[in-house]
């Protein structure tokens, strides 16, 4: 990748509704990050948001700017 500017933005929101069992969405995230890290897009490419509201959402689109 060329330099940081250039890098996309990924969100991943995740949220284990209660009374179900565990979806292991760290776990996800993590080997999802560290696909991307090893494909050459950047130590931290993903920006996560865990137990996510529905709030919560619109304010990480706001925040984090993603383009995916």
């Amino acid at each position: 990748m060329s330099n940081n500017s250039d890098q996309k933005r990924i969100l991943f929101l995740s949220a284990n509704p209660r009374e179900t069992s565990n979806l292991r969405l760290e776990e996800e995230r993590r080997e999802i990050e560290e696909r991307l890290r090893l494909a050459g897009y950047g130590k931290h490419p993903i920006y996560s948001s865990g137990a996510t509201r529905p709030r919560d959402m619109q304010q990480a689109m706001i925040d984090y700017k993603p383009n995916v």
